[in-house]
């Protein structure tokens, strides 16, 4: 009976992200940010062999009606795709609030998805208008080599995609300059 506790256990430790699940992007908190996390509270879980700390993230405090998260992923399903050039694409994903993004000058959103097994994970920036209510839409182009690529090619109208974000942004002040040092 302990061994079967033991690999209960085991069956709940976070799995150790890959190198391709981070974006690049210098998201934080970042997927390996995130696993840390995770590890840690398992960890206190495990040595106390209390399950329900497992969750103390998730109940912990009042939750708000955004669609995002930096944390966790969400699923937004693809409403529209309009192929604009032979490797080009509009996608245009339902919000599942009806609300809208939010986003901020130079934010971007972290696509998750899966190619061969392989879980892979990259940066894309809307291109709707901050204003748009309901949906969100991105500009994609299509390599041949990339991973990524060969995850969104399989896209069909409906489909549920992960995004994560926001992440970035600069401040802008209208009418200034800036003189790089």
């Amino acid at each position: 009976e302990e061994e079967e506790e033991e690999e209960d256990w085991l069956r709940l430790r976070p799995q150790d992200p890959l190198s391709s699940q981070c974006c690049g992007s210098g998201c934080r908190p970042c997927v390996f940010d995130t696993y840390e996390r995770d590890l840690e509270r398992w960890t206190r879980a495990r040595e106390s062999r209390d399950r329900s700390l497992l969750a103390e993230d998730r109940a912990a405090g009042p939750r708000n009606d955004t669609v995002l998260s930096t944390e966790s992923f969400s699923a937004f399903p693809l409403e529209s795709v309009e192929v604009l050039t032979s490797d080009t694409c509009l996608y245009r994903f339902k919000l599942p609030t009806g609300g809208s993004l939010g986003l901020g000058l130079g934010q971007h959103l972290v696509l998750r998805g899966a190619v061969e097994g392989l879980e892979v994970q990259r940066a894309y920036t809307p291109i709707s208008p901050v204003s748009a209510e309901g949906y969100c839409e991105f500009l994609i182009k299509v390599y041949t080599e990339g991973l990524m690529s060969h995850y969104i090619q399989t896209w069909k109208e409906g489909d549920l995609v992960q995004w994560r974000g926001p992440f970035g942004g600069f401040l802008y002040k209208p009418n200034t300059v800036c003189h790089g040092s």
